[in-house]
């Protein structure tokens, strides 16, 4: 599969050819639209690098075939379609972790900035794919507007005797409960574009969201034993969300870090991929073409059952849980975030691996879902760790080009001599390690032996 485009748009724009093929004019770009293609650059370089691995799977194809037409960033692209594909492929295909069996539920949470995230383009170009995969399932099976436990418990409630309008809840100026799924339906894509809302609202003092979707999340019973008491013993629940970096900040509560709920979503920031002014989006005939495939391929992956580990992918699960499983000394927000990474990878590597139509994760389905992992891992440090003082001690590196700045340069020309040593190395290592930076050594200006130069440079 040629991903070769997805490896380019962390770091760069696309080229004259690609606007060429895009718009179907040649690339008269003016001064204002060059420095908007340098701002989306510019965002980009702030965010963690992505594992190649990650596309190396039937979605990263998907992605690759539609990202060059989208100013979406393709983490979001690919993450909307995991998410439909868990719900999608039901309550049937599911991984062991431990004495746990997963349901295939994956909730992406996307982090991005309003307007130039791009967020609402990612999942317009994943749904296209996902309407183009099952018209009913898109039509029938996704929806908007989470506003308590209760209210996503009825969906899928079944009523003693679904005759007796008397009963609570099936007053007759209501829908039956269920009624918003099709018959034995249990499947649930819920896709929230203002999550900072649905925050809100789960603060409210008796609402029950916060813990229904911690029951949703398990992929099993949501019966509520209040006033208006629901059996609703099955649900295949998938959420997708969007919110700003600074609404994440401010809203979420220390409470919802200790009840649990937020460590069940994956984290992913994102940022506007490129400047494409004159796209009309995936042409009919690709989304046409790969949405039959897409299709296909979920359909006869919702078949399988209890989906295992390849010998070699058992090895390399080992690997990763010691990874995924030890404390590494991050606190607050950030620990709390990481705290189910390991099942999270099991289940993403279960989703591809049933895309695939198979009833063993290979090694590269368990690479490509650590790879994702790990970018949200890297992603929650962003949003929380000093992202203010990451940004500036970007742009100037940023803005020395090629040049780059020493330790020196940042000490006392950006910081004027008021930060700790340790704190800038803590910034600089962050940098280093997201790729948004690199460490250079340049050899003494005066030729004479000695300890060169340490130079920093924006990647």
């Amino acid at each position: 599969m040629n991903t070769a485009h997805l490896r380019a748009i962390p770091t760069h724009q696309p080229t004259t050819t690609t606007a060429t093929a895009i718009s179907g004019h040649s690339d008269e770009a003016g001064p204002a639209e060059l420095a908007a293609r340098a701002e989306v650059a510019r965002a980009r370089r702030e965010l963690p690098r992505v594992d190649d691995a990650v596309w190396n799977c039937y979605l990263g194809d998907l992605t690759a075939r539609i990202a060059p037409t989208s100013e979406a960033d393709p983490i979001n692209i690919y993450a909307s379609l995991l998410c439909a594909a868990g719900v999608h492929l039901g309550q049937k295909p599911r991984v062991q972790a431990g004495d746990d069996r997963h349901p295939l539920l994956v909730w992406p949470l996307i982090v991005g900035r309003s307007g130039a995230g791009r967020k609402g383009a990612g999942w317009s170009a994943a749904r296209r794919l996902i309407t183009s995969a099952d018209p009913e399932f898109a039509a029938t099976n996704i929806r908007s507007g989470l506003t308590s436990g209760e209210g996503l418990a009825i969906i899928f409630a079944e009523d003693d005797d679904p005759t007796d309008d008397s009963k609570a809840g099936n007053r007759k100026d209501q829908p039956k409960a269920g009624g918003l799924l099709p018959p034995g339906d249990r499947r649930l894509m819920v896709f929230e574009p203002e999550w900072a809302a649905v925050m809100a609202r789960m603060r409210r003092e008796g609402n029950t969201l916060s813990a229904t979707l911690r029951a949703a999340w398990e992929g099993g019973d949501l019966s509520t034993l209040n006033v208006t008491a629901r059996v609703a013993p099955n649900s295949h629940v998938g959420l997708l969300t969007h919110i700003t970096p600074d609404e994440f900040r401010a809203k979420v509560s220390a409470s919802d870090l200790a009840g649990g709920t937020y460590n069940r979503f994956l984290p992913l920031a994102v940022a506007r991929s490129q400047f494409l002014p004159l796209s009309t989006g995936a042409s009919d005939n690709v989304i046409a073409e790969h949405g039959i495939d897409f299709g296909r391929r979920l359909t006869e992956g919702a078949q399988l059952d209890t989906i295992n580990l390849t010998p070699t992918a058992t090895q390399l699960w080992r690997e990763l849980y010691v990874e995924f499983g030890i404390d590494h000394g991050d606190t607050g927000p950030v620990e709390q975030f990481l705290a189910r990474t390991a099942p999270n990878t099991l289940r993403i590597a279960a989703i591809h691996a049933a895309i695939d139509h198979t009833t063993h994760i290979t090694t590269e389905h368990l690479h490509a879902a650590a790879g994702l992992v790990r970018y949200s891992i890297a992603s929650v440090r962003t949003v929380f760790e000093n992202n203010e003082d990451v940004a500036q001690l970007l742009a100037y590196i940023t803005d020395a080009g090629p040049a780059g700045r020493t330790k020196q340069d940042i000490t006392s020309g950006h910081y004027g001599g008021n930060k700790k040593a340790g704190d800038i190395n803590t910034l600089l290592n962050r940098l280093i390690t997201t790729g948004a930076i690199t460490h250079a050594q340049r050899p003494r200006a005066d030729g004479k032996p000695g300890r060169p130069t340490a130079i920093y440079i924006a990647g």
